[in-house]
Order: structure tokens, then C-alpha cells, then sequence
């Protein structure tokens, strides 16, 4: 459990083959430990030479001392190259002191193949692979030829049987749970690599969708300024001309003033939305009074509530306080919830906005008479879309402003909501905590 739990990649290290091989070389450590130990240990009994005996279990040592080492310090390539001139110093002396050819040493040329090509990086793997073969064929048929004398210990088959299924399974498990070890770890990173994927093709289609948005939106935005400053140019080529009869112009300067409403508008949520997608921006604080800025939003919307000959009426409930708070940002909110609410009332309607202090929180509601938004709009009322609205004088929107009031506010750390307390009457709350 502790080994497999050492291979858990993240999503920091999944392409990161130094750490897999510095995880995989801790386990070659410790596994390369414990079984010298038993090699060590079983050859004893078997009466195999006390040089062999006294070799795997001293050379089992340096392996432990590794164990720590790379798992404290690192440097796997080091501590691997280190290991395997070890493991070769053991199997040349477990030639020599166990019977040779008829030893299990055959296993262990096996055993430095693989993990030489599992672990070792660059040239030192080709290395590694001309020197252990090259090392096979010399002990071998230098043996062979008698060259190379061997000791032999074996009293018979059965003892020559025994001390081959020891080394065959000790060096299998090793094998075997190395290579469970690779693979676990290679399942883990297509697994991780998978997730990653999923969530990068969902960003994506994310930052596609986001784009087609603002393609929209920029379209919109051209659309409903072009309009506006053409006509205006008109105008005022008209004027200049002295074009107009006597009390046509008078007309013309209305609805220009109606169209100034709408562009002033378009450009203010316009830049309001640049700032807020620069998330870097920062955010100033200003020390104001509650009160003072609840009646200068009122005051700030007067002006085209009087159009509409409309009223807007300020309620306060709580005690006045000074606080620092993000004037800008909250005013832009405000302004698009009192614009819609003009924007939506009818004529000679009244338009709330109540101020609610307390201890714990504060909050200002805009409240206007007007059609109800239905359950299925509410859901997607404050997601980024742009659409043309009409108010009850024909008010052109873009649909743009409590997308924009949302992000403000999420970005300051309000809450906006929408509430339909009673029937033909909607209410947007802007609510702040107080610690």
C-alpha cells in the first residue's frame, strides 16, 4: 500500500519520467535489500560459501543506504548506476561461489536487462546493456574453456533445485512488481492526461462560446453606436445647411437627446465591461456615507425618470454609517438597476429604492411595477448574452447590463438577486455582509 500510494502522480508531475524513475528507484532499493538479506540468509542453510553468504548480506546494505538517499536527496541517475555496479560486483562473485554456470546467476543478468532499460537514461542505457551481456559471455565461456574455476556446493539435483526456485522467485516478484509499478504508473498518467483533456476541450468550448458572445456583442454594439452618431452627423450637416423649418429642429433635438440617453448608456456599460474583464485591475475603496450615496444615485437618475414623468422615491431603514466601500463599482450597478427599472416602468410610475442597514449587513433594493420575469428567464438573467430589449417608450437595450451588474458584483464580494414579491412588481437586491 505504501508503495503504490509513493506512485500516485498528480496532475504536476504526470509527464514527469525523472519522478516516476525516482519513485520506481526507491522501490528497486528497498526490494533489492530485502532480497540479498534472504539470498543471503537461504544460502546458508543451503551451505553455500561463507564469501557469497557475507557478500549479499554486506552488499545489501548500500542498497537501504540508497533507499534513503534518493528518497531524501534525489539524484536517481547517480544512485541507479551506483545500485547496478553493485549488482554486478554481487553476481560476479555469485558465479564464482555458486557453481557457476549451474548457479541461478543467469537469473540475475535477466533481472540488471530490465531494469537497466527501464530506468536508465541516454547512453548509459546502451552502456549498461553491452556491458551486463558482454559480462554474461565472459564468466560463462571463460568457464566453459577453464579459464574461470568456479566453486560448486550443490550435494545434488535437489539442492541445485532448491537454490534455483529461491533466486527464480525472489527475481520474479522483483520483476513482476517493477513492472506492476511502471505500468501502475503509466495508467495513472493516461488516466490524468484524460481528465486534463476533458477539461481542456471544455475550457475550449467554454472560450469559444465566450467568444461568439462578445463577436455578438461587439456586432450589437456597432450597430446601436453607428445609428446614434450617423444620425447626429446628419443633423448637424442639415443644420448647417439651414435646412429645417420652424419647429422641425426642436423635434430632431428630442430624439437626439433620447438617442444621447442610449449611447451614453452603450458606451458607460461598454467601458465598465473592459474594466471589469481585466481581472488586474484594482479595486479603490472610498470612505462614504450610506445615505449620501443612496441620494446621489437618485439624484443621478432624476433626469431621465423625469422623462417618463416617472417618481423615484428613497427609502432608508437603519442608522446612517460612514464605511469604506467600492464607490465605482457600486454606483455602476445601481445605475443599470435604476436605468432598467425606468426603462421597464410605465409612464407616471414610481420607482423604489431602499437603502437597509444593519449590524450584520447592508443592501439596496430597486423595485419597479412592471411585467414579471418568468421562472425560465430568471435562470439565465444574469448570464453573459447579448440581446436586444424594448422598453415601455421603446427604450433600446442590449441586454449587456445585469450581466455586467453580476460580474461587478461577484468581483466585490455582493450578492444580486432577483425577487417577484408580489405580482407585477420586480426587486433587485444588492447585499453586502459587514464583519
Amino acid at each position: 500500500m505504501l508503495l503504490t500510494k509513493g506512485l500516485m502522480l498528480s496532475e504536476e508531475n504526470v509527464t514527469n519520467l525523472e519522478y516516476i524513475q525516482k519513485q520506481i528507484a526507491i522501490i528497486i532499493s528497498l526490494l533489492a535489500f530485502v532480497l540479498l538479506l534472504l539470498l543471503g540468509i537461504s544460502d546458508i542453510f543451503l551451505g553455500m560459501s561463507p564469501v557469497i553468504v557475507w557478500v549479499k548480506i554486506g552488499l545489501s546494505f548500500p542498497f537501504i543506504i540508497a533507499y534513503f538517499l534518493v528518497s531524501k536527496y534525489g539524484r536517481v541517475q547517480l544512485a541507479l548506476n551506483i545500485l547496478l555496479v553493485l549488482a554486478h560486483v554481487v553476481i560476479c562473485f555469485n558465479f564464482l561461489y555458486n557453481d557457476g554456470n549451474d548457479g541461478p546467476t543467469i537469473y540475475a543478468f535477466f533481472l540488471m536487462l530490465v531494469i537497466s532499460s527501464l530506468l536508465i537514461q541516454g547512453w548509459l542505457k546502451g552502456v549498461w546493456f553491452i556491458g551486463s551481456i558482454s559480462m554474461f559471455f565472459i564468466l560463462f565461456y571463460g568457464e566453459a574453456q577453464g579459464y574461470i574455476e568456479v566453486v560448486h556446493y550443490y550435494d545434488g539435483p535437489e539442492n541445485q533445485f532448491i537454490d534455483h526456485t529461491i533466486s527464480i522467485m525472489w527475481i520474479s516478484m522483483f520483476v513482476f512488481t517493477v513492472l506492476h509499478f511502471f505500468i501502475k504508473s503509466y495508467q495513472n498518467q493516461s488516466q490524468l492526461l484524460n481528465k486534463i483533456k476533458q477539461r481542456q476541450e471544455q475550457s475550449l468550448e467554454e472560450v469559444k462560446m465566450l467568444n461568439d458572445q462578445k463577436n455578438k456583442l461587439i456586432a450589437l454594439l456597432s450597430h446601436d453606436l453607428k445609428n446614434p452618431i450617423g444620425m447626429l452627423h446628419t443633423t448637424l450637416g442639415l443644420v448647417d445647411k439651414d435646412a429645417f423649418e420652424p419647429g422641425e429642429l426642436e423635434q430632431i433635438l428630442r430624439n437626439l437627446k433620447g438617442q444621447s440617453f442610449h449611447l451614453n448608456k452603450v458606451l458607460n456599460n461598454t467601458l465598465s465591461w473592459v474594466m471589469t474583464e481585466l481581472e488586474d485591475t484594482p479595486i479603490q475603496l472610498y470612505q462614504i456615507s450610506l445615505r449620501e450615496l443612496t441620494l446621489e444615485m437618485k439624484e443621478m437618475m432624476l433626469v431621465q425618470a423625469i422623462e417618463k414623468n416617472q417618481t423615484i422615491e428613497v427609502s432608508i431603514e437603519g442608522d446612517d454609517r460612514d464605511i469604506s466601500l467600492e464607490i465605482n463599482e457600486i454606483k455602476i450597478i445601481l445605475k443599470n438597476l435604476l436605468d432598467n427599472a425606468i426603462k421597464f416602468s410605465s409612464m407616471n410610475s414610481t420607482i423604489n429604492l431602499d437603502l437597509n442597514i444593519n449590524k450584520k449587513q447592508l443592501s439596496w433594493s430597486v423595485c419597479n411595477q412592471g411585467a414579471t420575469i418568468s421562472p425560465a428567464d430568471q435562470k439565465e438573467l444574469f448570464v453573459f448574452r447579448a440581446r436586444t430589449s424594448y422598453g415601455t417608450k421603446k427604450e433600446k437595450g442590449t441586454g449587456v447590463g445585469l450581466p455586467l451588474c453580476k460580474r461587478v458584483a461577484d468581483k466585490i464580494e455582493f450578492e444580486l438577486c432577483y425577487s417577484s414579491t408580489r405580482k407585477d412588481h420586480n426587486c433587485f437586491t444588492l447585499t453586502k455582509k459587514l464583519a
